[in-house]
């Protein structure tokens, strides 16, 4: 009989070891680090460990998963207490900044919105935005955006968020001395709820 052959039938008859219990411990196979030999039953137990400590690894990531996200949940509803606070505009983006300072560590932050504007921001730049699928993330930024943050000799990641629902109303900069802050697989999912939460409160005052 063949390898596969032996292997097919254990798989097909889980009763053989029932007729001959004795195989369990009898039967010698290797150790799968140091190479002694070993039963059957101990190498069982030994795979089972195996698959106990990977799955104990993967709830503990579970866990710091579920931490890390309460953790910006609670940020997130700071901002939303405080754009439901705020009573005009200018509150509100203060008030954002603060929060994305504070509790987030974000150095820099900018809302450009486009009522607000005088006619100074570019179709280009609006059209960038509109057309967003999601926040973008990355070592680069549209120019003129980056000309809004003033000197950025200094800085090395960035974040660009919509505020919009259907049409952007405007956009929000983040930005950091970080290479690593921002970077293009990150999840954005917090990152664009932000960015509908903004815009929400703006929509409410105008």
């Amino acid at each position: 009989m063949k390898n596969e052959e032996i292997a097919r039938y254990l798989a097909t008859h889980p009763e053989f070891f029932d007729q001959f219990p004795h195989l369990l411990t009898d039967v010698r196979v290797a150790h799968p680090f140091d190479g002694r030999a070993i039963s059957i039953a101990e190498r069982q137990i030994l795979n089972l460990r195996d698959k106990v400590s990977l799955l104990e690894n993967k709830l503990g990531e579970l866990i710091q998963f579920g931490e890390e996200n309460d953790v910006i949940a609670l940020k997130m509803h700071h901002i939303a207490l405080a754009t439901m606070l705020a009573r005009d505009i200018t509150t509100l983006i203060h008030a954002c900044y603060m929060n994305l300072h504070e509790d987030f560590g974000i150095p820099h932050a900018h809302i450009q919105l486009w009522a607000t504007d005088n006619g100074q921001i570019s179709d280009a730049v609006k059209a960038w935005v509109n057309n967003m699928p999601h926040p973008q993330c990355g070592a680069y930024l549209h120019e003129e955006a980056l000309s809004w943050l003033g000197d950025t000799s200094h800085l090395r990641s960035y974040s660009a968020i919509p505020l919009k629902h259907n049409d952007a109303i405007g956009v929000l900069i983040l930005a950091s001395e970080d290479a690593q802050r921002f970077y293009p697989q990150m999840g954005t999912i917090y990152l664009q709820r932000l960015g509908e939460l903004i815009a929400t409160g703006i929509q409410r005052m105008t």
